[in-house]
């Protein structure tokens, strides 16, 4: 059992990183000593393993880890832009400050934004015209 979780993570961390499918099966099965079709059925049967592995089971815990790791940039950032000499470190600190509190607003905006379309999407399907 250890594996399989150890193999999936592996698969998130690779994924997580903007690799192919094709390299991460490769890359997982090579490291895992598995076959390429184990990892193909991971990606296959993900939605039941991801949440439950990640801790997120509802769009709630998703919203509220995500809030979270934006909030650990920002915080990781604000250290290096104070305690750097460097000016372009600095400045690096400050666009990834800036960057971070742009996220942090606009995934704070997702579930309003959400509520909002099903709303529309209620009134249209009861023929309610929405200008």
């Amino acid at each position: 059992m250890l594996e399989v979780v150890n193999r999936r993570l592996e698969l998130l961390k690779l994924e997580g990183l903007g690799l192919s499918q094709a390299e991460i099966v490769k890359r997982v099965s090579k490291k895992m000593a598995c076959s390429e079709r184990t990892i193909y059925s991971d990606f296959e049967c993900r939605q039941t393993w991801q949440p439950l592995l990640q801790g997120t089971t509802t769009p709630a815990e998703v919203l509220l880890k995500v809030i979270n790791r934006y909030e650990e940039i920002y915080r990781q950032a604000s250290r290096r832009m104070f305690s750097s000499s460097n000016e372009l470190a600095q400045l690096g600190a400050l666009n990834i400050m800036l960057k971070a509190n742009f996220l942090m607003s606009q995934t704070a905006a997702l579930p309003e934004l959400i509520n909002r379309l099903k709303a529309l999407e209620d009134k249209t399907k009861k023929g309610v015209f929405v200008p």
